[in-house]
């Protein structure tokens, strides 16, 4: 049932993607994800020890007794959408879901049907769970909060289906612009790459949203989407074409907030409609992407530089803390990170949040946000 008491103040603290190789180290900024009310990161490699690598370019896998490291680093929900879900094929995704639920954590984007890839997760705060020690107070309904997750990023058979097991699916149609003046011009031009979400995908997205504000306080949409640096041509700029109109339809189908990941680097934060679209977080803990790190390619590919993917920005990201009033985010502060040389993030050091910051208003103010800084920290105000 809905929650009823609108006013109640909480906070989400939201980072981007992780993938474990092993424990990692204590970090104090853990205590970020520790302190909110809630939790929120995308784990992007299945935690198992059974199926086959895909026939793709990259896999990637994690051990699944290191399952335990997600409730203990404060998460309350996961994103399992994205696209190395099934980089071990179905059994992986069977036993990732299994040992992160076991743990103690939601799981939300990835099912055993489309049905169930698509069901929301809740959470209510504070807690009311028989073994917490933080209830609501004497007549104050917990604030009840839905999360859902979807993918864009869908290797061939990767999306679920009502008889197939995977994650929730929001495809994306990719038309290739040549201008032929140009190609004879300047030969070995790149093309331009126009791209719009399919229309049933965004749509069974809305009404999943839809049906979850009927249940919840506020809705939390998790998106894997975008490109990597590196993997398109600059003059295509930042976004890609089908991330805006997808993110302002989830919006007006009643998301609170939407959190974005995919890229590995920081993107722009969009305020739509008073609601916030963080593009992209960046990593959190990515320890395949450490110092010294090159990824073993799973099959033949074109003569791709790949270390036109290793840009800087790839080691600078943030933890975002959403402050919220019922379901009104009121303000969004953003804590500048660097990764070590493990791939885990930590503290910015003070020349390394000036880039961040500057870099995070610069991309903002492109998509009509204000973002302004006080001491090493950033603010966007909603309200």
């Amino acid at each position: 049932m809905k929650g009823t008491h609108a006013s109640r103040a909480w906070t989400l603290a939201a980072a981007g993607d992780i993938m474990l190789e092993h424990l990692p180290a204590a970090n104090p900024l853990h205590d970020l994800l520790r302190r909110a009310d809630f939790a929120f990161a995308n784990v992007e490699a299945p935690l198992s020890d059974r199926g086959h690598p895909a026939d793709k370019l990259i896999v990637l896998r994690s051990a699944p007794s290191l399952a335990s490291v997600l409730p203990n680093l404060g998460l309350s929900v996961v994103s399992f959408a994205h696209n190395h879900a099934l980089d071990f094929g179905i059994p992986a995704l069977e036993q990732t879901l299994e040992v992160v639920r076991a743990a103690g954590v939601r799981v939300v984007g990835a099912g055993a049907t489309l049905d169930e890839a698509l069901r929301p997760a809740f959470t209510e705060c504070p807690s009311v769970e028989p073994s917490s020690i933080r209830r609501a107070p004497s007549g104050h309904p917990p604030v009840r909060v839905a999360w859902l997750g979807f993918a864009s990023t869908l290797p061939t058979g990767s999306a679920a289906a009502p008889g197939r097991p995977g994650v929730a699916p929001l495809r994306v149609r990719v038309r290739i612009e040549a201008d032929a003046s140009v190609a004879e011009e300047q030969p070995g031009t790149s093309p331009y790459v126009s791209t719009e979400v399919v229309a049933e995908d965004l749509d069974r997205a809305a009404a999943a949203v839809r049906a979850a504000t009927r249940e919840s306080d506020a809705v939390i949409v998790s998106v894997h989407w975008g490109v990597p640096p590196g993997w398109a041509a600059p003059f295509q700029g930042i976004l890609a074409d089908y991330q805006q109109p997808a993110a302002h339809a989830l919006i007006e189908a009643g998301a609170a907030a939407i959190l974005g990941h995919h890229p590995h680097c920081l993107h722009g934060v969009e305020v739509y409609r008073g609601r916030p679209i963080l593009y992209s977080m960046g990593n959190f803990l990515f320890h395949a992407m450490g110092e010294g790190r090159r990824f073993e390619l799973g099959r033949p590919a074109p003569p791709y530089r790949m270390e036109a993917v290793s840009t800087p920005e790839l080691a600078e990201s943030a933890v975002f803390v959403l402050e919220f009033d019922g379901a009104s985010c009121r303000r969004l502060v953003v804590h500048p990170t660097a990764s070590d040389p493990a791939g885990e993030q930590c503290a910015a050091a003070p020349e390394q949040v000036f880039r961040i910051l500057a870099r995070m208003r610069a991309m903002s103010a492109a998509l009509g946000t204000e973002l302004r800084t006080a001491g090493e920290t950033g603010y966007i105000d909603l309200t």
